[in-house]
């Protein structure tokens, strides 16, 4: 990509070459761009997600066309990771495309506050995740935790053993999980929410904190450690057991740190 862009024509000519069918007026995309701070002057940056959010917020209906192309299996997939039912998935498309492209109050649609600190689909991402919990808290007041996920790796034995299992160890689990996010640094628990909930790459995110992707890698992977060995540390305290039967309980805990900490976070 060019750097030292100086005026509009420059930002529009990436952008429509994207989306050729969109025709947005320069002044109303230089509007956007100024209403954001963005200057003309820099690399121009995610010009064509912002052009689509600007055609979007303006109605243009080629530019639902393509936020519907482009953008609803972001929603759609976004939804999965919080509930897989098709009704809900379906539900939480239809809300999160209503949410960001039609204006109520008469206050602008809300993908009018896209403002291109990242890529366009990662900002939608995050607002159909943001959505998705809301609703599933809604029905679910009380579930920060993934019970089941939890004991599907307790024991392997009989289903009697594994009704004992969840009689003993459930709330032990979930409040030791608890108490070790809450121990995470303010850039871990940024890190795992915007990789684990909002579904962010190392690709996506070292940009965000100007280093290397091999760093960003590193520091995810130890905020998983710190997780996995607080949330070991408080089991194994609480219940006063033994190391061998704190990892029979969290063996496979690292598999589930997608469903359970994504339900943490969000809140």
């Amino acid at each position: 990509m060019a750097t030292g862009v100086a005026d509009i024509e420059s930002w529009l000519a990436l952008a429509r070459a994207q989306f050729p069918d969109i025709v947005l007026e320069p002044a109303k995309f230089e509007h956007h761009l100024q209403r954001h701070g963005i200057a003309l002057a820099g690399e121009p940056e995610h010009a064509a997600d912002l052009y689509l959010a600007c055609a979007c917020a303006a109605g243009d209906p080629r530019a639902f066309a393509a936020f519907d192309r482009e953008l609803i299996p972001v929603v759609t997939n976004a939804a999965q990771k919080i509930e897989r039912s098709p009704h809900f998935v379906d539900e939480i498309t239809q809300l999160t495309r209503e949410r960001l492209l039609i204006a109520s109050d008469g206050a602008e649609p809300r993908i009018a506050d896209y403002a291109g600190q990242g890529p366009l689909r990662a900002w939608v991402r995050i607002a159909a995740m943001r959505i998705a919990m809301n609703q599933l808290r809604d029905r679910k007041k009380d579930m920060l935790v993934d019970d089941e996920a939890f004991f599907d790796v307790v024991a392997d034995g009989s289903d009697d053993e594994r009704r004992e299992a969840r009689a003993r160890y459930g709330q032990a689990c979930s409040d030791a999980l608890r108490a070790a996010f809450a121990k995470l640094t303010a850039r871990e628990r940024n890190l795992l929410r915007m990789h684990h909930l909002h579904g962010l790459t190392v690709d996506e995110l070292a940009p965000m904190f100007r280093v290397h992707r091999a760093t960003i890698a590193r520091w995810i992977s130890s905020a998983r450690e710190h997780l996995l060995t607080e949330t070991r540390n408080n089991l194994r305290d609480r219940l006063a057991i033994g190391e061998g039967t704190v990892d029979s309980i969290l063996r496979e805990l690292a598999g589930q740190i997608e469903i359970s900490v994504s339900r943490l976070l969000a809140e």
